[in-house]
């Protein structure tokens, strides 16, 4: 039962901590959802010129 709580704690204080800067702990991993879907059709032009 210990166990299973130090497992879950830091999990906790990293949700609470990324709850703190930007919100869901997915937003952290890189830009907003909305910011990436803009840059792929520019990445996809970038590639056809290169």
């Amino acid at each position: 039962m210990n166990y299973s709580k130090l497992l879950i704690a830091p999990f906790i204080a990293l949700w609470i901590t990324a709850c703190g800067q930007t919100g869901p702990l997915y937003l952290p991993d890189g830009p907003a959802p909305i910011h990436v879907p803009k840059e792929q059709p520019t990445d996809i032009e970038t590639d056809e010129e290169d």
